[in-house]
């Protein structure tokens, strides 16, 4: 069994912010006391903790991300989010195509599938029922469990062996993102990346890194399937 290791923001959905009702930015202010505009940083692939790091520094703040302090921001993040998408302020969607192959793959006993974000674990988990997504994935890491993405995968597949009892081997997991991170995340585990350019990094630039498979978008999923089942 192969394991698919899925990034969420930009590669299976996408979350659109009404104007100045940024959960993220919320949460901060509510953990930290600090004006911060997500849209000032480059987030793409980052953890949460991580960018809430990047935005303390830029906001000139000193305050420690620790773990007290990310649960009591996840907690804000979550509470946010979830009134932001009750309102309609926050709209959740899937990538086009991104379904089609998420329902051929669960048929398919050669493949298993896990989250692999950088999001908040709360926040993950309104994203993907936001989007109709929540029932394809049993568990996953997130950016809860280390602000290191390529901390990550190790955390996916020991939750994946405790939900489904298959304990896969790095070797045969593959990472599915959007990003450059992605893909570092994926080298530094000897793991292959596929990478969709759905996100806003370049179908060039995600090419450019070489990674096992790169495609446009969702599309053709049969050569996405075609591609998985290549990876050795």
């Amino acid at each position: 069994m192969k394991l698919l290791l899925f990034d969420l923001d930009g590669t299976i959905l996408h979350a659109h912010h009404a104007p100045g009702r940024v959960p993220f930015d919320l949460a901060m202010r509510d953990t930290f006391d600090v004006s911060v505009e997500l849209a000032r940083l480059r987030p793409d692939g980052k953890t949460d903790p991580a960018i809430a790091a990047e935005l303390l520094a830029l906001a000139g703040a000193d305050a420690n991300v620790d773990v007290a302090t990310l649960a009591r921001l996840e907690a804000a993040l979550t509470a946010h989010l979830g009134d932001a998408i009750a309102a309609g302020t926050t709209r959740v969607e899937p990538t086009p195509g991104a379904r089609a192959v998420l329902e051929a793959l669960v048929g398919d006993p050669r493949f298993g599938s896990a989250v692999l974000t950088g999001n908040l674990a709360g926040a993950a988990a309104l994203k993907l029922e936001a989007a109709g997504l929540a029932d394809f994935f049993a568990c996953g890491a997130f950016g809860s469990d280390h602000v290191l993405r390529a901390a990550l995968p190790d955390v996916a597949r020991a939750r994946f062996r405790a939900a489904t009892g298959h304990d896969v081997t790095r070797g045969d997991c593959v990472i599915i993102g959007d990003t450059p991170l992605d893909h570092a995340a994926a080298v530094a585990n000897d793991m292959p990346a596929v990478l969709i350019a759905t996100g806003r990094i370049p179908y060039d630039e995600l090419a450019a890194l070489r990674p096992a498979a790169v495609f446009a978008d969702w599309s053709d999923g049969a050569a996405i399937r075609r591609a998985l089942e290549a990876i050795p």
